[in-house]
């Protein structure tokens, strides 16, 4: 849906993604490296396009393109699935450049605007069993696996089981804090290694 939530963390922001993002959108979908675990994209742009006019008409759906302090886009991410009490939602779309080194701060800035800009009371995600590394980065930081779907995406013709994660409003404090610590000394190191090179 159309929207105007953005947030600044310590070194990326988060902005509404718009259709003039669909080529880098495509482009990143249809890198044969980051689309292992994502649903089969068309390479078409008028495709993408077209996708996107559609999302713009879902209401409960949010959209975002990670950026670096220097506004060049590094990824996505998005709020989806909103219930119709507007109280949880799921957050994925969470794609990276390769050597992106946005993970952790992108992550922190969706709970922030699920938990603190929309009033959520509850957000999951839902990773691929398999995609190891993921379920690794949500396991790290005290989200808790909540279940186990079985066949819940069927990817190239496959059917995968599903690992969900969900924080709580409850918990959201003791593990934003975590986080922050995380993205300052990430910002922090990204400054020195900026001011070296």
């Amino acid at each position: 849906m159309r929207h105007d939530i953005s947030i600044t963390g310590f070194a990326y922001r988060l902005r509404p993604a718009t259709v003039d993002d669909s080529a880098f959108i495509l482009k990143l979908r249809n890198n044969p490296e980051l689309a292992r675990y994502i649903n089969a994209t068309s390479s078409c742009l008028a495709d993408q396009e077209l996708w996107f006019k559609a999302y713009e008409e879902r209401s409960g759906d949010y959209y975002f393109i990670i950026e670096n302090q220097d506004g060049q886009p590094e990824g996505t991410i998005g709020l989806y699935d909103l219930d119709k009490d507007h109280t949880k939602a799921e957050w994925g779309r969470w794609i990276l450049l390769p050597g992106s080194k946005a993970a952790t701060e992108s992550a922190w800035l969706i709970y922030r605007i699920a938990f603190e800009q929309l009033g959520l009371d509850y957000v999951y995600c839902r990773t691929v069993a398999d995609n190891e590394k993921v379920v690794s980065f949500h396991d790290s930081f005290g989200v808790k696996r909540q279940a186990v779907l079985p066949g819940l995406f069927e990817l190239n013709g496959r059917s995968h089981d599903a690992i969900e994660h969900g924080v709580v409003r409850n918990d959201w404090g003791t593990i934003s804090l975590r986080l922050k610590k995380l993205c300052e000394r990430l910002a922090k190191l990204l400054q020195r290694s900026e001011a070296t090179s």
